[in-house]
């Protein structure tokens, strides 16, 4: 048992030694004529185009994202809101897709879907935000049998959906009016035994791995705008509110 125990700790310092983090002397800046990210940095640089600029009802630009730079993709042409951030890192003079973060909505149900996928070291590129969707139609098919007819019935009725399990702590978005499926956000809330927390309606996002989109790593909750630094809680973050 001390043995399996030892191999799981192992591989979990494994993957968090090998989550790679924007060099903070980095210079991440866009032009937006050019449709070109530059990234410059202490004896070099790197451009890459067609990464910045909008086209019809789609928007790729740079922002401000949990206290560094990313890329926001939004698509309002989509049947549901879909928006999703691409956090980079630089090894050498290559840059790279580090994380991405989803703000979706299934298209069937408009249940809400904030989870991420970290360590992706995917090389950027000009049609980076397939790579979202790439993570995100598996979540949305996770939630195409939710029922939602008790939040359409006058009064409506609450309505609770599990988003994930962090080592027993399971995180559920509580559906309290028809507006929390389209305009307002569900109230995200944690819970373990007959104890719970509520986070209110901030951004709460399961993080996983891409070889394990079940089982978060943690969860990065915002502590208000999604520019501002996360709150990150692991296991032994997140027990302190039981």
């Amino acid at each position: 048992m001390k043995m399996k125990l030892h191999v799981v700790i192992a591989i979990i310092y494994f993957v968090l030694a090998n989550v790679a983090f924007a060099d903070p002397h980095d210079v991440y800046s866009a032009d937006v004529d050019a449709r070109s990210l530059i990234v410059t940095w202490s004896g070099g640089s790197k451009t890459i185009k067609d990464v910045i600029g909008s086209q019809g009802e789609t928007t790729r630009e740079l922002v401000d994202f949990n206290g560094g730079k990313a890329l926001h993709y939004e698509n309002l042409a989509s049947r549901a809101p879909f928006e999703a951030y691409f956090t980079l890192t630089r090894h050498g003079a290559e840059v790279f897709i580090d994380c991405v973060y989803t703000n979706v909505r299934n298209e069937q149900n408009g249940i809400l879907i904030n989870k991420a996928v970290c360590g992706l070291e995917r090389p950027l590129a000009e049609e980076y935000e397939e790579v979202a969707s790439e993570f995100s139609d598996q979540w949305k098919n996770l939630t195409n049998k939710v029922a939602i007819t008790p939040l359409l019935a006058t009064p409506p009725v609450s309505v609770e959906v599990e988003e994930s399990v962090l080592d027993g702590v399971k995180l559920s978005r509580t559906y309290h009016s028809p507006n929390d499926l389209k305009f307002s956000r569900p109230e995200s809330v944690v819970k373990k035994d007959k104890f719970s927390h509520s986070f209110g309606d901030s951004y709460v996002f399961s993080v996983y791995t891409p070889g394990d989109l079940i089982n978060p790593l943690y969860l990065d909750v915002s502590s208000g705008k999604l520019d501002s630094v996360f709150v990150r809680y692991d296991r032994a973050g997140i027990d302190k509110f039981f």
